[in-house]
């Protein structure tokens, strides 16, 4: 079990890392932030987008926060945090293998409903 958040941060950018290869952009690599964006050029009720947040990681007061667009995308169903309109994620302060894996798991669940849109 994992406690130190330095740890969980870097466990789990890890993980996200992967997905820079995958179509996004990374937007912020830092010590205590991580994220991608989607940078398609779209357009959405007739307002260009160039941009769209995918996920990230951020080491926040004594939790780690993974965060993931829920655009078009329902979590009423999930036990996920609401970060603002159309953000949701996890607050870790401890991590193990089963979290590590939902974790995995709501990143690529997100990543194939940006793949279904035709966001990347």
């Amino acid at each position: 079990m994992k406690t130190d958040l330095v740890e969980i941060f870097q466990t789990i950018r890890a993980g996200i890392q992967p997905y820079a290869t995958r179509g996004y952009t990374v937007h912020e690599n830092s010590e205590t932030g991580y994220d991608l964006y989607s940078e398609k050029n779209m357009e959405l009720n007739g307002e260009k987008v160039t941009e769209r947040f995918f996920a990230g990681v951020y080491i926040n007061g004594n939790e780690v926060e993974v965060k993931v667009n829920t655009s078009e995308f329902s979590t009423t169903n999930q036990q996920l945090t609401s970060f603002g309109e159309n953000i949701a994620g996890l607050k870790i302060a401890q991590l193990d293998d089963t979290k590590l894996k939902e974790v995995e798991t709501l990143i690529e669940i997100i990543h194939t409903n940006f793949k279904e849109k035709e966001w990347i």
